[in-house]
C-alpha cells in the first residue's frame, strides 16, 4: 500500500500524473479492468482476540457500518456538489452581488461537506489495490489540491493582466484546462475547489474581496478593443466567467468519478474486512486517524506555519474559511469513534478504551483542546487582527503538541493490542 506522503511531492517524485490521468479516462475494451482487492487470509487470533472475542467481533462490525457510512457521506457531499454547480449557473444567467453571495456560501458548504470526508479517504486507501489506491489520490488532486497560486489563475495585486483568465492562448474547456493541471508543478492547477474559491473571492493585499463587476457579461467592444483585434470571448470578463462554469462542471465530474469509485470498490472492502483478522481492522482504523492528523494538519499546514511560510500553510485563504475545514475532519474522526456502534451498541471510543487506558483517560483531553487551538488559530492567521509573530508562534507549537500527543495515543493503543 502507499506510504502516506504529501500528494503534491508524491506525483512529483514519481511522475505518475500522466498514468494517472489514462486511467481516469475510463477503460477501454482492450484494457484491463481495475484490480479488485484479494482477500486476506484469515489470521491466528491475536491475545486481544482470544481475551475479547465480543469486543473483537464489535470491532469489524464498527468497520463494516463505517462503510456504508462512507457511501452516505459521499452522497451528501455529492448533493452539496450539485447544488453549488446550479448556483454558478445562475451566478453566469443572472450576475448580480446577492447571486455571487450565495455561489460564495454554496462553495462554503459544499467544500465542508467534502472535508468532512477526509478521513474517509485515508482508510479507503489502506484496503483498496495500489490502482486503485493511487486513482483515488490523482482525483483528490484534481479535486481540492491546494495551496494554489493565484497569478497563475487570474490577477492580483500589482498585476492586472496576469493568469490563464487573461492569456487569450489558453483554450478554456475541459480538456484543455485538465491538461493544464498541474503540467509545470504540482501548485499551477487549474482545478478544484482552490480555484473556484479564487475565482470567487479573489485575493488582495489590502483584504478586498472580488468584485461583482468581474463576472457582468460584455457584449460590446471598445473602439480599442476592436482596434487591437479581440473578439468578445477573448475579454477577461467573459474568459472568467466560462473558466468558473468549465471549473465547477469539471468538479463535479471529478467527485462522480471518485463516488463511483468508491462504490465499486465497497462490496469487495466489506468482503476483505469480514477476512480480516479484529486486530488488524483496529490497527487500520486507528492508523487511518493517525495518518489524517500527520498529513492533512501537520505535515501540510503546522509545520510549514511553524518555519513561517504562511502562504502555503493555509487552505482557504481567499475564503477564510480554513478553520471550518479542519473542524469537518476533525468531526469526521469523532463520528468515528463516537456515533458507529456495533448491534450491541459497543461504539469504536469503548473498543480503544478497553484496549487502552490511556486513550479512555487522555485521548479527548488533546482531542477536546486541539479543535479548539486549532479554529482559534486558523480564525486569527486569516483574519486582519492577527497575533503578533511570537504569540502566533506560542499557539501554533500548541496545537502540534496537542495533535502529537493524540497521534502517541493512538500508537500506543496499537502497542498494547499488538503485546
Amino acid at each position: 500500500m502507499p506510504s502516506y506522503l504529501n500528494l503534491g511531492l508524491y506525483l512529483q517524485k514519481t511522475g505518475i500524473a500522466i498514468l494517472l490521468a489514462l486511467l481516469l479516462v475510463g477503460c477501454s475494451d482492450d484494457m484491463p479492468e481495475p484490480q479488485s482487492i484479494v482477500v486476506a487470509k484469515e489470521s491466528i487470533p491475536s491475545a486481544f482476540e482470544l481475551l475479547n472475542p465480543q469486543l473483537s467481533a464489535s470491532a469489524k462490525e464498527i468497520a463494516l457500518n463505517y462503510v456504508e457510512q462512507i457511501s452516505t457521506d459521499l452522497e451528501q457531499a455529492g448533493i452539496e456538489i450539485e447544488k453549488f454547480q446550479s448556483s454558478i449557473i445562475t451566478l453566469t444567467k443572472q450576475t448580480s452581488s446577492e447571486n455571487l453571495s450565495l455561489s460564495r456560501q454554496a462553495w462554503l458548504d459544499t467544500h465542508s461537506a467534502y472535508e468532512l470526508t477526509t478521513l474517509h479517504r485515508y482508510f479507503a486507501a489502506q484496503l483498496l489495490e495500489e490502482q486503485n489506491s493511487l486513482a483515488l489520490m490523482q482525483l483528490q488532486y484534481q479535486i481540492n489540491h491546494w495551496p494554489i497560486i493565484p497569478g497563475y489563475i487570474d490577477y492580483v495585486d500589482g498585476y492586472p493582466d496576469s493568469g490563464i483568465v487573461h492569456d487569450i492562448n489558453v483554450i478554456l474547456d475541459s480538456d484543455s484546462l485538465r491538461e493544464q493541471h498541474g503540467s509545470f508543478t504540482v501548485s499551477e492547477v487549474t482545478l478544484g475547489f482552490h480555484v473556484i474559491e479564487f475565482l470567487l473571492w479573489g485575493f488582495s493585499t489590502d483584504s478586498d474581496i472580488r468584485s461583482t463587476a468581474d463576472y457582468l457579461a460584455r457584449k460590446e467592444l471598445t473602439p480599442e478593443e476592436i482596434e487591437n483585434g479581440y473578439t468578445l470571448a477573448q475579454l477577461s470578463n467573459n474568459r472568467r466567467r466560462l473558466f468558473l462554469s468549465v471549473i465547477t462542471d469539471a468538479l463535479v465530474e471529478d467527485f462522480q468519478a471518485l463516488q463511483s469509485l468508491w462504490l465499486a470498490e465497497a462490496p469487495a472492502i466489506k468482503q476483505r474486512i469480514e477476512s480480516t483478522s479484529g486486530t488488524e481492522i483496529i490497527v487500520i482504523l486507528a492508523d487511518s486517524m493517525s495518518a489524517m492528523l500527520t498529513e492533512e494538519l501537520l505535515l501540510r499546514s503546522l509545520y510549514p506555519m511553524l518555519n513561517g511560510d504562511f502562504i502555503k500553510s493555509i487552505q482557504s485563504p481567499y475564503s477564510q474559511s480554513t478553520q471550518n475545514a479542519v473542524s469537518s475532519q476533525l468531526s469526521g474522526l469523532e463520528r468515528l469513534l463516537l456515533e458507529l456502534q456495533s448491534e450491541n451498541g459497543t461504539s469504536l471510543d469503548l473498543v480503544f478504551s478497553t484496549i487502552s487506558d490511556e486513550f479512555s483517560e487522555f485521548f479527548y483531553q488533546n482531542f477536546d483542546a486541539s479543535k479548539s487551538c486549532l479554529v482559534l488559530l486558523y480564525s486569527n492567521t486569516e483574519s486582519d487582527s492577527a497575533d503578533p509573530a511570537n504569540e502566533r508562534e506560542t499557539e501554533i507549537v500548541e496545537c502540534i503538541n496537542l495533535l502529537t500527543n493524540i497521534i502517541d495515543y493512538n500508537d500506543r493503543l496499537k502497542f498494547d493490542l499488538t503485546n
